[in-house]
């Protein structure tokens, strides 16, 4: 079991692992292009953000001083994620490793549990529902996409592959490998396959499989 630090260490090394992947076509690129991808993709940075956040909350239980300078630092950070993308991933949120944003601007992620290997869109939300005086929060299982401008509330749960179209508002269970859409949210298809959305890969014209770069 990863204690303090590593866990998030580590799920970073896996999301880094996805995005080079999906955006680079995989590791072995020329280090201009890494660079370059370093510098200028911004939903890395917000994702790189999150797990600082996480790490420096980590650090904070075992050295209060160092922890306290690291999270102003990640304090900072956030506040550019928030003013300049309009993202906001809560650091006490916890998500899985192979995080991956998709045109970042407009990302609030507030207490929520969500599995690895999720993939969120522009103008997503999650978090409670204080409205209605719930105060429980969303679990979401692993393989969950979850399309533009989708809104998932209060203490539900989203089941392992479930397919978020975009607009959905969800503020109820929803079983594994479902597609859900609507407002309110509710299953359009079960047993729906998101895994070529997960990993971006599309048909050809000849019906292989082949990936596609993220922009």
């Amino acid at each position: 079991m990863l204690v303090d630090g590593a866990r998030d260490t580590g799920d970073f090394e896996v999301d880094l692992a996805k995005m080079y992947a999906i955006v680079l076509d995989g590791p072995r690129t020329s280090w201009l292009s890494r660079l370059r991808f370093w510098l200028f993709d911004y939903e890395l940075h917000c994702v790189a953000c999150y797990r600082y956040g996480r790490w420096a909350s980590r650090l904070r239980t075992r050295n209060r001083l160092l922890g306290v300078l690291a999270l102003g630092v990640y304090w900072f950070w956030n506040r550019r994620n928030i003013r300049v993308h309009h993202t906001d991933i809560f650091r006490r949120a916890d998500i899985g490793p192979g995080l991956l944003l998709m045109h970042r601007s407009g990302i609030i992620v507030g207490p929520a549990v969500v599995g690895s290997n999720c993939v969120l869109h522009q103008n997503v939300t999650i978090g409670q529902r204080i409205a209605d005086g719930d105060l429980g929060v969303p679990r979401i299982g692993d393989d969950v996409w979850i399309g533009p401008g989708a809104v998932i509330t209060g203490a539900i749960t989203v089941g392992d592959g479930c397919t978020i179209s975009a607009g959905t508002v969800l503020s109820k269970d929803v079983p594994p490998h479902s597609l859900v859409g609507g407002n309110p949210g509710r299953v359009i298809a079960k047993d729906y396959d998101n895994s070529n959305m997960i990993n971006y890969v599309i048909a050809d014209s000849g019906g292989s499989a082949g990936g596609v770069r993220a922009s």
